[in-house]
């Protein structure tokens, strides 16, 4: 290991070569590295599963030592019948670079000479990437990293190709935790639920079959509307989570119904704690207004009071109603209900008396859809929608979304475990 180093500062070209080659000779330490530790691994689980160390004699006993390996043929689970019988040379690709002669320890059953099919706890078979390249992607995704972005990052890592559809059927596997969240039962029922919605473009296929670019026949696609309702829950300590989402068709009753009814049954009610459900029932009256009009409005919602607020809006209205008589009619209508939150107490009012935090949640997730354009698929739009809400729990609880979004691996496994 050396450097061409010199009494003077090294630059250019120079300097340049020298970092490369401490890259160059810290890639192929770390690829040094990990093979043997890999395979340590792999040696002592078999270890640990037939009960002896290498070299040690076979125990003959009466009494089976049942393992969950077992024989390929007979279907024997007796480690005592199994014996150590070398070695296969597989290729494996991980973030420090492609093993390609990775050896992975093979065992006999002794009862029929058939080979013993293992799972080993840190290998799967068949798969042509290890653990931490489905981290990657997750946490990559979870930073609106699109999938064209992470194939030529690990493309280039392990100095081969990796096809987008790899990564993207891992990430959709994340759908079977999205499906959880629907389901789980809310214990801690926040005492205010805010409702909005946010449009996003999904693709739809259709029987007609059109070639692509490359002449192959692919039924012929289009992307359509729909939009995803989410619900965001406040509790008086400040804390805030996204209980529940909901992708739909459009915003009518019906499609929020679904969403409403899903919270109800998973425990959100008035009995359990729930005081006050906030959605934005605007509609377009924001953009018909000038900003003066906005902000003398505003000010009735910064009343201290409900009857401080009403006073306001008696002014306001006097003011506005010959010039924007529709608007004036729009803010007038159901305004008593507006005013529910001012009833509440333990509740800072900056978050329940407008959808302005929901709002600023929805940005995140347009952040994502800006970055996909067109989703190709319910299932992907789900997944992105999860994603982005577990990296936001992480933000507002003060956890790394690198922490967290590895964690989701392991809770994926055990999930198909």
């Amino acid at each position: 290991m050396s450097l061409p180093f010199t009494q003077g500062k090294l630059q250019g070209k120079e300097r340049k070569n020298a970092l490369q080659s401490v890259q160059e000779q810290a890639k192929a330490a770390a690829r040094a590295a990990i093979r043997p530790v890999l395979q340590g691994f792999l040696e002592t689980e078999v270890c640990a599963k037939l009960g002896r160390e290498k070299g040690e004699a076979r125990h003959i006993s009466s009494q089976p030592r049942e393992i969950d390996w077992q024989c390929g043929h007979c279907g024997c689970q007796d480690a005592n019948q199994f014996t150590r019988d070398g070695h296969y040379r597989r290729g494996l690709s991980t973030g420090w670079e492609h093993l390609s002669d990775l050896r992975v320890p093979m065992l006999e059953c002794q009862q029929c000479q058939h080979d013993v099919v293992t799972q080993f706890t840190i290998l799967e078979k068949y798969k042509r990437f290890w653990m931490d390249l489905d981290q990657d992607v997750l946490f990559g995704s979870g930073f609106c990293e699109s999938l064209r972005h992470l194939q030529e990052r690990w493309s280039a890592t392990i100095e081969g190709s990796v096809g987008l559809r790899t990564l993207n059927e891992w990430i959709n596997q994340i759908e079977a935790l999205a499906s959880r969240v629907h389901t789980e039962p809310i214990t801690d029922v926040p005492p205010v639920i805010q409702l909005d919605g946010i449009w996003v473009t999904i693709q739809s296929q259709h029987e007609k079959i059109k070639p692509d670019k490359p002449h192959r026949q692919r039924k012929k696609r289009s992307g359509k509307k729909i939009v995803v309702l989410v619900a965001l829950g406040f509790w008086a300590n400040g804390s805030r989570e996204v209980l529940d989402w909901q992708i739909a068709r459009s915003e009518d009753h019906q499609e929020w119904e679904l969403l409403v009814q899903r919270l109800w049954e998973r425990g959100c009610r008035p009995e359990q704690g729930l005081q006050l459900v906030v959605r934005d029932g605007s509609g377009g009256l924001g953009e018909a207004l000038a900003l003066q009009w906005m902000e003398q409005a505003a000010a009735i919602y910064k009343a201290t009071t409900g009857s401080s607020a009403r006073t306001l809006l008696v002014q306001w209205g006097k003011q506005w109603r010959e010039q924007a008589p529709q608007s004036v009619a729009t803010l007038e209508r159901d305004f008593e209900q507006t005013l529910v939150f001012y009833a509440l107490s333990g509740l800072t009012l900056e978050w329940i008396r407008t959808t302005s935090l929901l709002e600023r949640t929805n940005r995140e997730l347009r952040h994502k859809f800006c970055q996909v354009v067109t989703f190709g698929s319910h299932k992907g739009a789900e997944v992105a929608v999860y994603l982005q809400v577990q990296r936001l729990h992480a933000r507002w609880s003060g956890e790394s979304w690198w922490d967290t979004s590895h964690a989701l691996y392991f809770e994926l496994r055990n999930l198909h475990a």
